[in-house]
């Protein structure tokens, strides 16, 4: 690997920068908005209750479905917007963004109009399948809740996928530092809103307004900084173009294959619980959208974990999409395994810190909270399945690049056939836990499958990715796993906030020089890494990374 990776062009060298810059504001703004959506969940929670916050969290299962209605039109706006950019064709700039707008708003009529009813209609659905668990809600008050945020939540999608054809243009012209500006800006906005609302006392409902202000921020902001980026798009009827809408559908409703298998991964276990509550001993309204709570604190902290890497891989699609427009499929090659590289160096230790420190975690992120086991154990299930989910990660975003997304789509079937089964099998045999336990085993079933399959793709095989980027991080990372997980033992009996939070630092600290150290003496990191780590991340201005990276440098 290091012989073809040194053999870098101009154009390799421009790729790199390029990839560097916007992961540098990725991770910026991804860490600012995990940290924003964590303190804002923690307050939800003690404000509103744990069974609140689990009520709240299925709302976006339902937006999350509704999601597969638009036939994936728009995950199709980055790859078309770059490769445009790439040849200098301005005016399809404006076949894609209007098309996709008109498309999107006849959508947003439809889906408004007709779902305003039908959310009626399916809390009528649920009253006649489970008479006295709808008797429970309504005792509760909850029904009418749910018919406004799931009618609200329809609004907002409708409006945020009309917005989207704008914000696209961020990511195709690969400007992700004005994205990340905005992002930071949006969330401040709906901490403050969320906090306005929930102080004047409206309750869930206050969660919903809050989105609503974060939303027109966000619309008015991306669509002035398209027409900034873009001087000469033009949004008109006269723009657009069957050919445009044909190429947008063709590309997306494969995609929609791997939504469907991300939503059931990642959303629909909140509402198998919630469905077969009765199989899994939970009785009551409020007892088991408590579990749903705290499931989902489990997930949230997760799915940050999961962030961290996956910021890497988000300014690949635009790049790859250019390589393969000027057919550098050698070069595509090359970034698929270095951002495979790259990214399994940062998951690894995440994951191991996550998973062994988890109990410290929740406990210090959310206090003396009740339901703070469940929590924990389904974030140690969750973020080692999420392992195999991050890696394949730069794999996809080459695929999509290269416009296949077809791969994509077969490890989504895969995933969604296998998680649905296990869930089913596992729920039953081993009750709650197996609906988490089902998630990450099904996540590893779709990565082995992908990683096999992208070798037609990239020319790369199962065996040298692996070897590339998975075997010496987890050596390394071993020592330090132990570590946590004594210290998250020693920690169970802590009380408070501070003592969980000086545990689980002294314990990420040893688990990080430990890793780093080990890391240092694997082969792992070969010359080139460290030309990439020093000139073109910069990390040579850190002091010590030069004593550090000695050996690897020499080899």
């Amino acid at each position: 690997m290091a012989s073809t990776d040194r053999s870098c062009g101009g154009h390799t060298v421009s790729v790199r920068r390029t990839l560097a810059r916007n992961t540098a504001f990725n991770a910026a703004g991804r860490l600012w908005e995990a940290l924003a959506n964590l303190v804002l969940a923690a307050y939800i929670v003690s404000q509103l209750g744990l069974p609140v916050y689990g009520l709240w969290s299925l709302v976006s299962v339902f937006t999350g479905y509704v999601a597969l209605l638009d036939f994936g039109v728009g995950s199709g706006y980055a790859k078309y917007i770059a490769e445009h950019a790439a040849r200098g064709e301005r005016d399809r700039l404006s076949h894609v963004v209007s098309t996709g707008l008109l498309f999107y708003l006849l959508l947003g009529v439809v889906l408004v109009v007709t779902g305003w009813a039908c959310v009626d209609g399916l809390i009528a659905l649920a009253a006649r399948l489970s008479p006295e668990r709808m008797a429970a809600f309504a005792e509760e008050g909850l029904v009418d809740d749910v018919r406004f945020l799931l009618r609200g939540a329809l609004l907002l999608f409708s409006v945020s996928n009309c917005i989207a054809a704008f914000s696209a243009l961020q990511t195709g012209l690969q400007r992700m530092g004005i994205t990340n500006v905005i992002s930071f800006v949006a969330s401040i906005l709906k901490v403050a809103a969320t906090i306005l609302f929930l102080e004047l006392g409206h309750g869930v409902r206050g969660l919903l307004y809050a989105n609503g202000a974060v939303l027109l921020f966000f619309g008015t902001a991306s669509v002035l900084v398209a027409f900034h980026l873009a001087p000469g798009l033009r949004i008109s009827v006269s723009c657009v173009r069957r050919e445009t809408m044909g190429r947008l559908f063709s590309y997306g409703w494969r995609t929609q294959v791997s939504k469907l298998s991300n939503l059931i991964t990642f959303q629909t276990d909140k509402l198998i619980i919630l469905v077969a509550s009765r199989w899994l001993g939970l009785s009551g309204v409020y007892v088991v959208l408590d579990r749903i709570g705290a499931y989902r604190l489990g997930e949230e902290l997760a799915s940050k974990m999961r962030q961290a890497p996956a910021l890497l891989l988000s300014a690949v699609i635009p790049a790859a999409s250019d390589l393969d427009a000027r057919g550098d499929e050698e070069r595509l090659r090359r970034l698929y395994l270095l951002s495979s590289k790259y990214v399994a160096a940062v998951t690894v230790p995440l994951v191991a810190i996550f998973a062994g420190c988890a109990g410290m975690l929740i406990r210090t992120w959310m206090g003396e909270e009740p339901g703070l086991d469940v929590a924990a154990w389904t974030l140690r299930i969750l973020v080692v399945g999420y392992l195999a989910n991050i890696i394949p990660g730069a794999g996809v975003s080459v695929a999509l690049g290269k416009g296949r997304p077809d791969v994509q789509m077969k490890a989504g079937i895969i995933a969604m056939v296998s998680n649905l089964t296990l869930t089913v099998v596992l729920m039953l045999t081993l009750g709650f836990y197996g609906v988490p336990l089902a998630t990450a085993a099904s996540m590893f079933l779709s990565c082995a499958w992908f990683i096999r399959a992208m070798r037609a793709v990239s020319g790369v095989g199962p065996g040298e990715l692996v070897r590339v980027s998975l075997v010496w991080p987890i050596v390394a990372a071993l020592p330090g796993l132990v570590v946590c997980i004594a210290g998250d033992w020693l920690s169970a009996g802590f009380v408070g906030r501070g003592p969980n939070a000086i545990m689980a630092m002294v314990c990420g600290g040893a688990f990080s020089i430990s890793y780093l150290v080990l890391i240092r003496f694997t082969p792992f990191l070969d010359a080139f890494d460290v030309d990439f780590l020093a000139n073109v991340l910069h990390l040579r201005r850190v002091p010590g990374f030069g004593l550090w990276s000695r050996r690897a440098a020499r080899d």
